[in-house]
């Protein structure tokens, strides 16, 4: 009785493992792909964010001015650093998430659990997983961020590891975990959003697709991936302005030889008013829009054929 305990035991560890595994290696893909796809887009936000409301311009014509000066390649500034950042980060979300929704998968599901406990146990799930990927990944933040600018502005920027090598040694951890507060300020309620979005759109396009005599597919995810990713995006937008800001401000300061400037959210709409909070919004959200459906779609597909569990059925 003892050693079957035991067996159930080691295959039942081998399993999460294996689930984990996958989980990490699916939504590694996902982001590895939507971001060199779409990093233009996280290109042109980065370069609006770091003007002021009374100097900002729109969208396309900071794109225009980017392909200017640097040309088409200005546009993937930074692209390797987004990828390993989303990567990563992406993999490090849905492995946690993978594990979390494992643990309160039997919690959400009881009869006795009300909806709005269901819905914050979400959120709750998507805010933690993300914030935990946010404060590990947050020195690869600061080198994209730096990277996206300097190779938007002039055309010229130093690698991944040559970036990464540069603000430790000249601005130590300081410089590496700027804008951390804002960084999760940001990710946490995106990702609580988010999923908590995405988890009650599919559920009612899974709806949809019973009466309709089928099984929910990737278009359903896809759909319900961009509907989450928008309306997350847009919510959670102010923080990704600050947090551009405050990492910009310390290489802008140590370049002029002067103190980083001081940035909240309270100076910045004082100085610029509340619009300035949405500026770069455009590219963000739309960005986010077509990442997060990718992202979410591979994710289910590749995790899935991977031998992972279907983590979108335990909401």
């Amino acid at each position: 009785m003892v050693d079957a305990e035991r067996t159930t035991a080691r295959s039942t560890t081998r399993t999460n493992a294996s689930s984990s595994a996958s989980a990490f290696l699916g939504g590694a893909a996902a982001g590895l792909v939507s971001s060199a796809v779409l990093q233009p887009f996280e290109v042109v936000k980065t370069k609006m964010q770091a003007e002021r409301l009374r100097g900002a311009r729109g969208m396309f014509k900071v794109a225009t001015d980017v392909v200017t000066r640097s040309g088409p390649r200005g546009l993937w500034s930074g692209v390797s650093a987004s990828c390993v950042r989303t990567g990563l980060g992406a993999g490090l979300y849905f492995c946690l998430l993978e594990r979390v929704t494992r643990e309160l998968a039997s919690t959400l599901k009881r009869p006795e659990s009300t909806a709005m406990e269901r819905s914050m146990m979400t959120f709750a799930t998507g805010a933690s997983a993300r914030s935990v990927a946010a404060v590990l990944l947050n020195p690869i933040t600061v080198v994209k961020t730096r990277m996206e600018y300097q190779g938007a502005s002039a055309g010229v920027s130093k690698g991944l590891l040559a970036t990464l090598a540069s603000v430790s040694k000249r601005e130590g951890a300081a410089g590496l975990f700027s804008g951390l507060g804002s960084t999760v300020a940001r990710d946490a309620p995106f990702s609580g959003l988010n999923l908590l979005i995405f988890t009650k759109t599919r559920s009612m396009m899974a709806e949809f697709a019973r009466m309709q005599n089928r099984e929910p597919d990737a278009a359903d995810t896809f759909i319900a991936g961009a509907l989450a990713g928008a309306g997350a995006t847009f919510i959670t937008h102010p923080p990704d302005v600050i947090r551009t800001r405050v990492q910009l401000g310390r290489m802008m300061a140590l370049e002029g030889g002067g103190k980083p400037p001081a940035i909240s959210l309270l100076k910045i709409v004082r100085e610029e008013g509340v619009r300035a909070l949405w500026i770069g919004s455009l590219p963000r959200v739309a960005r986010r829009t077509f990442q997060q459906a990718i992202t979410w779609t591979m994710f289910d597909v590749v995790s899935r054929a991977l031998g992972g569990s279907d983590i979108l059925q335990r909401h």
